[in-house]
């Protein structure tokens, strides 16, 4: 994500999906963000993410 405004929008739309995981943005490199989470809970965040990703341009690595 390299606009700050797409970040804050992912952060959001992420947050509604507290209960699967922590979403950490790099210090060092901002437009990345790091997605804590348990190895069950995989799979629904990457639904999630990818939903998220109609609305915010994002890659995931």
């Amino acid at each position: 994500m390299k606009k700050r405004k797409e970040i804050v929008k992912f952060q959001f739309l992420y947050s509604l999906h507290q209960h699967l995981g922590w979403a950490r943005s790099n210090r060092d490199i901002p437009e990345e963000i790091s997605i804590f989470t348990t190895k069950e809970l995989i799979k629904s965040n990457v639904e999630i993410v990818n939903q998220i990703g109609k609305w915010v341009n994002l890659e995931i690595i």
